[in-house]
């Protein structure tokens, strides 16, 4: 139960960390176990010991009255989310009610206490067997490939002579904060030189919080309100609008039209996986995520440093918890950092290779954790920095793709999409240790769920702004309508309402 909160996500079949993880899990699972071993053994030696020291009676009732609060005070953030407040209340009543009855009946109650307490380590023990077995059978889980190789990436060929749709979606990407509310201290120059020949939507309809479901509903056209991702990495989904559990795969998405008309299709994305769901209608893909887990354990860390780190990481959270958070958030940014890098250096490379007609392109910036300094102008290992920070850096990276997509041949014939998938979730990271001074600034203590949304029609030379309510979901459409109609004109004909369908 010390341990819980760090392997948490990988009990029950570990659905979540699978589907959100390229690599395998063997590792971090076994790192795991041997990690729950060190602490029993520490501990049986701890219990072994007290026998023989003075006050024994009082530091048994000590820990009998201390420790289940501890460890349900350490382990509510494995409760969902709205309880957490109600758990911490409960588990303080708990502690104070106990000592006081200790103090009133003078320890009439003492071996009821022990008894109670004792059956409470069983359940421990229980609960321990059984996590070990889960995290057992985790640790036999194969992942899919998460890099799909096109035929005309080697040997490389001359530009193709084909109209493009380049989708970019930069993850928490906010309308508010990119234009009306922008800083005065922030210069976007990338994201305002593309709306001067784009158009802007000012008041989208958000399609979720979550990037998971987010993403499958707009390359399926279908809101998805639950997923099901099976051992076999397989994604099956629930929408509002019809009953039970249905398959996704990419013949069923924007990814499959493409291919039925005839046009190249590539993906290089962040956190989900999109060559094993959508692979099928992918003739190059890349996906990767190598992302913390909720503990400080990542896939790409050695077999010992899975090990050590979430026993450090305990060590220091019995002696200064703000060192602890701010470890525990520096390790979060620097495998983001990684994440990105390797992500950004295939998606460039799908750029320049200049072959695929739709391109999908899913990158984790804005989104927290922050790895961008705007004073330093460079990437940074450590907490510190703000959303803003990785504003900056989103349009240092929309500029660079800018630069490569206007030197293509293909430009005049090229539309792009550039959007978020939810908007900045100030609710979400306010109050954790990479929340910032600059950050609680920047949102005013507000919450703005508008994603932003910005759209480069293929010739468009002049600005455009649609201020009427527009879901999000319609983007689906858009990219319908121009794949069934390879040259359109810059109009907006494909998003009318007519003959839309607002699911």
């Amino acid at each position: 139960m010390l341990l819980v909160t760090n392997y948490g996500q990988l009990l029950g079949g570990g659905s979540d960390a699978r589907m959100h993880t390229p690599l395998s899990l063997t590792a971090i699972c076994m790192a795991q176990i041997v990690d729950v071993a060190i602490v029993a053994l520490l501990l049986l030696a701890l219990l072994l010991a007290l026998p023989r020291m003075p006050g024994y009676r009082w530091t048994r009732l000590a820990l009998a009255v201390i420790l289940p609060v501890y460890l349900v005070q350490r382990s509510h953030t494995l409760i969902p989310q709205g309880s957490e407040t109600g758990w911490a209340f409960a588990a303080a009543t708990l502690w104070a009610a106990s000592l006081l009855l200790i103090f009133l009946l003078r320890l009439a109650w003492y071996e009821g206490i022990l008894r109670a307490a004792s059956a409470l380590c069983a359940f421990f023990a229980i609960f321990a067997a059984l996590s070990i077995g889960q995290l057992l059978w985790v640790a036999t889980w194969s992942p899919a490939r998460n890099h799909t190789e096109a035929e005309w990436e080697n040997p490389r060929r001359p530009p193709r002579a084909h109209p493009r749709i380049i989708w970019i979606v930069f993850d928490e990407l906010s309308y508010a904060q990119l234009y009306p509310n922008r800083a005065a201290i922030l210069q976007l120059p990338h994201f305002d030189e593309l709306a001067r020949e784009s158009t802007v939507f000012t008041n989208v309809q958000p399609a979720g919080s979550r990037t998971e479901k987010i993403l499958p509903s707009l390359l399926s056209g279908r809101i998805v309100d639950g997923l099901r991702f099976s051992f076999a990495n397989r994604l099956a989904v629930r929408n509002p609008d019809r009953r039970g559990w249905h398959p996704l795969t990419g013949s069923g998405t924007l990814f499959g039209d493409a291919r039925r008309q005839g046009w190249r299709t590539a993906a290089a994305g962040w956190y989900n996986p999109y060559c094993s769901v959508y692979g099928d209608a992918l003739e190059d893909c890349y996906w990767t995520d190598l992302d913390e887990f909720d503990g400080p354990m990542s896939p790409t860390a050695t077999f010992q440093q899975n090990v050590s780190a979430p026993l450090l990481q305990l060590l220091r959270e019995f002696g200064r918890g703000e060192k602890a958070h701010d470890a525990l958030c520096n390790y979060d940014v620097q495998n983001r950092l990684k994440t990105e890098l390797d992500l950004q250096a295939h998606s460039f490379q799908m750029l320049k290779t200049d072959q695929a007609d739709l391109m999908f392109i899913h990158l984790g910036v804005p989104h927290s954790p922050n790895i961008w300094s705007r004073a330093d102008n460079a990437y940074t290992q450590h907490c510190g920095s703000s959303y803003l920070d990785n504003l900056a850096l989103t349009d240092k990276l929309l500029g660079e793709m800018m630069t490569t997509l206007q030197a293509s041949p293909r430009w005049s014939q090229t539309t792009v999409v550039v959007q978020g998938d939810h908007s900045w979730r100030t609710q979400l990271w306010e109050g954790l240790p990479a929340w910032t001074a600059e950050d609680e600034r920047a949102s005013g203590g507000l919450f703005d769920p508008r994603p932003a949304l910005i759209i480069h029609h293929a010739g468009q030379t002049s600005g455009e702004i649609e201020n009427q309510p527009w879901p999000l979901l319609r983007v689906h459409d858009a990219i319908e309508g121009i794949l069934r109609k390879p040259n359109p004109g810059p109009s907006l004909a494909p998003l009318s309402d007519e003959g839309s369908d607002p699911r």
